[in-house]
C-alpha cells in the first residue's frame, strides 16, 4: 500500500482499502485483517525498575574490563589511575542511565496519547470497538472530542479541525479538508485531508478511511525513533569501548 495517501483522491484511497465508504468492513473482515496487520497499538517495552536499569549500565562488556583495569591498578597502588577509570565508569552509568529513562518516559507519553475506543462503520452500522482492534481499511466516523485512533484519510468532514500539537508543534487547530489534494512531499502540517493517531478533534465532525495502524502510524515511527535512541551508545560510551579495547590490548 502506498505511503503518500494525502496525494491520493478518496476514491483512489478507498480502491487501495478495498472497502465501500457506506458499509464499512465487515466483522469477519476485520477480524481477518486484525490478524493480518496485528494489534493497533504502539510495542510494549516492559522496562527494568529504575534501580535495575541503572546496574544495567555496569553489565557491558568494556566497562567489566575497565573495572577489573581499576581493580588491577589499585593492587598495583595507582590509586590515582583507579580513582580516574572508576569516576569515568561512574559518569558513563549516568549519562546512559538518564537516556535510557528519558526514553521510557518518552515512550510512555506516546502511550497515554492513543485512544481507548473508537466509533466505526461496520456491516453499514456505526460500532464502537476498542482501539486495538481498529483495521486497516476501517471508517472512522469522528466528532468533536474524539482522539483518532489511526492514521487515516478523510472521506468527508463538516467544518473539522484537529488538535495536532504532538506532532507538528502547531499550538492552533490544524483545519481539514476531504477534498484538499496536496503533493507527494507536502509536510506533515500541510496534509489537509489526513487525521493522525494520537490527535485529537478539536471541533466538526466527519468520516475517514484508516490507513494505517500501530508502528505503521506517524506516531509508531516517533516510538521507533525514541526506542533506537534509547538502545544507541553514548559518545561517552562509544569512547569507552575504544579505552576498552586498549586495555584489552
Amino acid at each position: 500500500m502506498p505511503k503518500s495517501w494525502h496525494a491520493l483522491t478518496a476514491e483512489e484511497v478507498l480502491a487501495e482499502a478495498r472497502v465501500a465508504p457506506e458499509r464499512g468492513l465487515s466483522d469477519e473482515e476485520a477480524a481477518i485483517r486484525l490478524r493480518r496487520y496485528g494489534p493497533n497499538k504502539l510495542d510494549e517495552r516492559s522496562g527494568p525498575g529504575l534501580v535495575a536499569l541503572f546496574l544495567k549500565q555496569f553489565t557491558g562488556f568494556m566497562v567489566m574490563t575497565l573495572v577489573l583495569a581499576a581493580l588491577v591498578s589499585f593492587l598495583l597502588g595507582e590509586r590515582l589511575d583507579a580513582l580516574a577509570i572508576l569516576a569515568i565508569v561512574a559518569l558513563n552509568a549516568v549519562f546512559g542511565f538518564i537516556q535510557e529513562y528519558r526514553a521510557e518516559r518518552s515512550l510512555a507519553a506516546l502511550k497515554e496519547m492513543t485512544a481507548p475506543t473508537a466509533t466505526v462503520r461496520r456491516d453499514g452500522q456505526p460500532k464502537v470497538v476498542k482501539a486495538t482492534e481498529v483495521v486497516p481499511g476501517d471508517i472512522l466516523l469522528l466528532k468533536e472530542g474524539d482522539r483518532v485512533p489511526a492514521d487515516a484519510r478523510l472521506l468527508s468532514g463538516s467544518s473539522l479541525a484537529a488538535d495536532e500539537s504532538a506532532l507538528t508543534g502547531e499550538s492552533v487547530p490544524a483545519r481539514k479538508d476531504a477534498g484538499w489534494l496536496g503533493d507527494a512531499k507536502a509536510e506533515l502540517a500541510e496534509r489537509h485531508n489526513m487525521v493522525y493517531m494520537g490527535t485529537s478533534i478539536a471541533r466538526g465532525r466527519g468520516e475517514a478511511v484508516v490507513v494505517a495502524t500501530a508502528m505503521n502510524t506517524e506516531i509508531g515511527e516517533i516510538a521507533s525513533m525514541i526506542k533506537d535512541v534509547g538502545e544507541e551508545l553514548t559518545p561517552l560510551q562509544k569512547r569507552l569501548e575504544q579505552l576498552g579495547r586498549w586495555l584489552v590490548v
